[in-house]
């Protein structure tokens, strides 16, 4: 619990950094109330398909270079383009836990990095210049290279390709780019609950440390330097194990050669094989399992369960037909049972999926108001278990078969669709005709066949529900779902150090950090002074503008910047800007905590903080001044180190590391220019540098304490709601 605070005027101007952070993301805003909402009234039963068009997919040239390259040619010459999509036999599932993250940056400098011939600006003037595109990535299971060029350009893009895929340089600057990068993602994967969900759920069906559901933190980013890209790139990207395909303006006999040119004297060490993705193991069990949002009014509710399919086992097209009977858009049991006749639902989905090499998962999910999230989810749990029940009717049958059936030829609407599933088949060891042996397979698919295949494989009484919302909303107890009034509530904070080895602060270290903050305590006034602080209003300059910060104890504040407000109670935030209001995300707030605890008034006035952690670091010389430092862990926000003078023990500067839209930066502040209010000695000047540059002073105009304040100043209305 906050119980005293003070800003100084550095503070108002993180506040305002992350709050654009947020807005830059926000969505449209709602319909207004006043206008009509189109609707259809329309039966889909009434639904009807035309017969099917014969047509002849395009059949690509297949060839092998003698370095077991595998290449895929289609000519095309109605546009002057040639285009190519390179799939290789990696991914994150061979990354070593401890470096996670490394196959995404791996994938992201291959391409920004340069090559070993060609500096990052010289090899993206190069393609600028004529329109070109090389771009590359590397995923959960394979990685991928793409080209696209003017046909007239091939002999000079073609070779740049080449470059990027065989030889990149991984030039240290963007590698360290990429990890910023990969950090501030890591930073926000918590503001949008249906990436919270998905995410979780994985971690459910597989288990947090498996390949397959393993994230990247902070510290595995840490750890990563640029050899580890050099040496992961090595270890995969080698001519067997990469499948070619080429697309576009071209004659064949003609590109076939420039591709020796490019990729024939490519060769893998001695003895090297493709690597096989490692199989999930798994088990079903159910569990009710729950992560509190403040920031939502709707939840996001997932259940399913760990699957036992793959794309050539013998009931893939029984399966895919009852796939189409439970959520097959508008006519399936899942929309017109849950969505249209009880109203439970803005959206509602589900599927038994089947990898080509590994068993899938079922899941099945629904969004839906706060209220009826236990009903929600019920209504979807019910129409799973009726699957297994009740056999789809022949209109049920015709309906989803008809579906997959005539939405078929948009398998083959583009030739880089064409090509992937090509590679893909050729990379599983599919027949190349597998998706015309699935499609004459789901044609004798019988309504017998659907129900066997519903009782074989799906396991609601086995399922993991996972459920992201605001508890205090719900109707009902979400141990109405339990099998034992047991609702395991999820931890999604995000760790900054490895488990097992947070800093180990040993008593004498921590009683030692203490004593040096209340002596700073004592320079700057004393704890009665502190104790007497209500609330705050502090007027900054900052640049060319001013900034109003409101602060009310225990933990409320206001923030005003020209056209833009900012307001938190301390449970929600919520900014207006441009005559438009909405709540911040969750993240946000928990940040602006962290904020107020790298305030030195704050902080002087809360050392009792039982979630407070200090620890003693000696004597430190920063630009030839000698400190004291204490490295302070707050129970909110991220550590910092305040230098305390050494024979005042006045605070002179804080290091951190500060949020921004390229990830956690090094920032430092320090303090000047301290003037006693109230009995307590306030910086009056604070010069912020990030990356050892200035970036910006911050000079206090204004102070009052304890002044009569509106509790109105803290509340807002959003306009969408």
């Amino acid at each position: 619990m906050m119980t005293r605070s003070s800003l100084p005027s550095v503070l108002s101007a993180g506040l305002l950094a992350f709050a654009l952070l947020a807005f830059g993301a926000a969505p449209a805003l709602a319909q207004d109330e006043g206008d009509p909402i189109q609707t259809a009234d329309y039966d889909v039963q009434d639904l009807s398909y035309p017969d099917l068009r014969d047509f002849e997919a395009p059949e690509p040239e297949r060839m092998t270079l003698d370095n077991g390259l595998t290449v895929f040619l289609l000519e095309d010459h109605e546009l002057p383009q040639v285009n190519a999509v390179a799939q290789i036999g990696t991914g994150s599932v061979y990354e070593p836990s401890e470096k996670r993250g490394l196959a995404s940056i791996t994938g992201t400098v291959m391409r920004t990095g340069g090559t070993e011939s060609m500096t990052p600006d010289s090899l993206n003037e190069t393609l600028e210049n004529i329109g070109a595109t090389v771009e590359t990535s590397i995923g959960e299971t394979s990685g991928s290279a793409f080209m696209s060029t003017l046909s007239d350009h091939v002999d000079t893009v073609l070779p740049v390709f080449a470059k990027v895929l065989r030889h990149p340089a991984f030039a240290d600057a963007k590698v360290q780019q990429a990890k910023s990068q990969q950090k501030s993602s890591i930073s926000r994967r918590n503001d949008n609950a249906r990436s919270i969900a998905y995410r979780e759920f994985d971690q459910l069906i597989y288990g947090e440390d498996s390949p397959y559901a393993r994230i990247p933190e902070y510290y595995t980013v840490d750890r990563i330097a640029r050899q580890d890209l050099a040496d992961f790139h090595d270890e995969h990207f080698h001519p067997n194990n990469v499948i070619l395909s080429v697309w576009g303006d071209f004659d064949t006999e003609t590109m076939k050669q420039k591709i020796r040119d490019q990729f024939g004297d490519w060769s893998a060490p001695d003895g090297f094989e493709p690597p096989t993705p490692p199989q999930p193991t798994t088990s079903r069990e159910y569990s009710v399992n729950f992560i509190q949002k403040d920031d939502v009014n709707q939840s996001t509710i997932l259940m399913g369960h760990p699957g036992s399919l793959t794309r050539d086992d013998d009931d893939y097209p029984a399966v895919t037909v009852m796939n189409e009977v439970l959520s097959g858009g508008f006519s399936g049991r899942l929309f017109q049972n849950v969505r249209r006749e009880q109203g439970l639902a803005y959206s509602v989905f589900g599927s038994y999926s089947a990898g080509y090499d590994r068993p899938g998962r079922f899941f099945a999910g629904v969004f839906s108001k706060s209220a009826t999230t236990v009903e929600a989810t019920n209504a979807v749990m019910d129409e799973v278990e009726g699957m297994r029940q009740n056999a789809p009717t022949d209109e049920e049958l015709s309906l989803a078969k008809d579906s997959y059936l005539n939405s078929f030829v948009f398998n083959f609407d583009t030739k880089r669709e064409i090509l992937s599933r090509l590679m893909t088949y050729e990379y599983y060891d599919y027949p190349s005709d597998f998706l015309e042996q699935t499609k004459n397979q789901i044609e004798e698919v019988t309504s017998s066949d659907v129900q066997q295949v519903a009782q074989k494989y799906l396991y609601p009484e086995q399922a993991h529900i996972l459920i992201v919302g605001k508890r205090d909303q719900f109707s009902d107890s979400l141990s109405t779902l339990t099998k034992d009034g047991s609702v395991n509530e999820l931890d999604i904070s995000i760790p900054k150090t490895p488990p097992g080895e947070q800093d180990a602060v040993s008593a004498e270290a921590q009683k030692a950090g203490l004593a040096a903050l209340k002596q700073a305590r004592e320079t700057l006034g004393g704890p009665d002074a502190f104790r007497s602080l209500e609330n705050m209003r502090v007027v900054t300059s900052q640049g060319e503008r001013d900034v109003t910060l409101v602060v009310a104890l225990p933990n409320k504040l206001r923030v005003e910047r020209g056209p833009m407000t900012i307001v938190s109670n301390g449970e929600t935030a919520k900014m207006k800007r441009g005559g438009q209001t909405r709540t911040l995300p969750s993240s946000i707030l928990g940040r602006f905590e962290g904020q107020l605890w790298r305030d030195l008034t704050y902080l002087m006035s809360n050392l009792d903080h039982e979630e407070l952690t200090v620890q003693d670091q000696g004597t430190e010389t920063v630009e030839n001044t000698t400190y004291r430092a204490v490295k302070v862990t707050p129970p909110a926000g991220s550590a910092y180190t305040l230098y305390l003078e050494p024979d005042s023990m006045r605070p002179a500067r804080m290091s951190y590391q500060a949020q921004t839209r390229e990830g956690p930066k090094p920032t430092t502040s320090v303090y000047s220019d301290f003037t006693t209010v109230k009995g307590m000695s306030i910086p009056h000047k604070t010069v912020t540098y990030r990356d050892g540059k200035k970036l910006m002073t911050s000079t206090v105009q204004k102070i009052s304490i304890n002044s009569d304040l509106d509790e109105g100043l803290f509340t807002m209305e959003t306009s969408s709601e």
